[in-house]
């Protein structure tokens, strides 16, 4: 892609973002604050449709050779959205998240096989974990422009992906983080900004792992990962409804307990996910001792978490 290029596309994508706050303002897309929420005035909620956006443009503006991942990408950002706006049943949300995962399977495994359905409910699993995940400001655009570098730096010597698809989609997170990732956020991200980029990293951690058979890459989502299985583990322990709102993770506890602010929270869980990229990516991911080497990782993580929320339910 030429700097000439990826100019226009960033204006454009910065067009339609400017055309989303208008719009959602005129329409009243907003995200009204409950006992549940961190922040105390009406905000925009649905900017994260600038990521979805980007994809199409992407498909748009150049050759795009992932037909079936744009379909489950479209499908998911319109249920996503609609959900938004007007609260879907849950039940269709389920629906279309496990389509969208078949879709995405059907783009990544030829041929298909059996095994490969054994991947649906962990792809929903992680679609659903990524949006919990988005519940301060900055924190989706900050870890997910971490991972979008992280596959941009990888990309260049394994080359799994379009270089210029994952520029494009980099430009939305940029964009959006304008107005997220601050003290006082313009919008938010909203369910069709959190599952879509979740669809979208998964779409590209796939493609890597596909491409170089190496499975630890997935550790990708580690941060992100611990804190959501661990707290739905908590929560099941405890007999509560998982599916219910509820303010028990820990970057949640460490805003509303320890008080730290959304910005140092996200900033924390995204340079904690570099260091662990950079681990992966410069030594684990070409060791021969990758797996234990992976556990190692995974156990100091769990015990890091473990300590510091039993260190924060005390107060």
């Amino acid at each position: 892609m030429s700097l000439y290029s990826s100019i226009i596309i960033f204006l454009l994508l910065c067009l339609v973002m400017f055309a989303y706050i208008v719009l959602a303002k005129k329409f009243n897309i907003l995200d009204i604050p409950n006992n549940r929420s961190s922040h105390t005035k009406p905000i925009i909620r649905g900017g994260g449709v600038i990521f979805p956006i980007s994809v199409l443009f992407y498909a748009f503006f150049f050759e795009f050779s992932h037909p079936y991942f744009l379909i489950s990408l479209l499908l998911i950002s319109v249920i996503s959205f609609l959900d938004d706006i007007y609260t879907i049943s849950s039940k269709w949300r389920f629906l279309v998240q496990l389509i969208a995962a078949v879709l995405l399977i059907v783009e990544l495994f030829n041929p298909l096989s059996f095994y490969c359905l054994l991947l649906i409910p962990v792809l929903v699993g992680v679609l659903n974990g990524y949006n919990f995940m988005d519940g301060i400001n900055g924190i989706t655009a900050s870890y997910s422009f971490v991972n979008l570098i992280t596959l941009l730096v990888v990309n260049q010597s394994i080359g799994f992906v379009e270089n210029d698809l994952l520029l494009v989609i980099l430009f939305s997170v940029v964009i959006f983080s304008l107005l997220n990732f601050r003290k006082k956020a313009i919008c938010f991200a909203g369910d069709v900004g959190s599952v879509s980029m979740a669809l979208i990293v998964l779409f590209l951690l796939l493609k890597l792992m596909l491409a170089t058979t190496n499975p630890v890459y997935i550790l990708l989502l580690l941060v992100y990962g611990l804190d959501t299985g661990l707290t739905l583990f908590t929560r099941l322990i405890k007999g509560e409804n998982i599916l219910n709102a509820h303010r028990e993770h820990l970057y949640q506890k460490m805003v509303d307990i320890s008080r730290w602010s959304h910005v140092k929270v996200s900033l924390l869980y995204s340079l904690i996910q570099i260091a662990v990229n950079f681990i992966i990516v410069y030594f684990i991911s070409i060791s021969e001792m990758k797996y234990f080497l992976s556990l190692l990782i995974i156990f100091v993580l769990y015990f890091s978490y473990t300590f510091v929320k039993n260190k924060i339910d005390k107060k």
